[in-house]
């Protein structure tokens, strides 16, 4: 071969062709949800019953029974054997 007749080759370049190749981080963000907790109270009134108690002492006297009036009662007196 002569080295006269040997052509270098016309290099024609392109645009370049772009391949990605995706790679994927997790990489963590924070969200602040604020949640307040409120503790209530509520009264509910209930009625309740109380019953206070008294006892009173009480003495009924009767009196002399009819029977015997005065010193002239005759279930007192002794019987004289004669």
């Amino acid at each position: 071969m002569d080295k006269r007749n040997c052509r270098k080759p016309k290099v024609v370049y392109c645009d370049p062709e772009y391949i990605y190749c995706d790679t994927y981080r997790k990489e963590e963000i924070i969200f602040v949800h604020p949640i307040k907790r409120i503790n209530r109270e509520h009264i509910q009134y209930v009625p309740r019953h109380v019953y206070e108690e008294e006892n009173f002492n009480e003495v009924i006297d009767p009196g002399v029974p009819d029977g015997c009036k005065g010193n002239n009662c005759s279930h007192n007196r002794r019987r004289r054997s004669r």
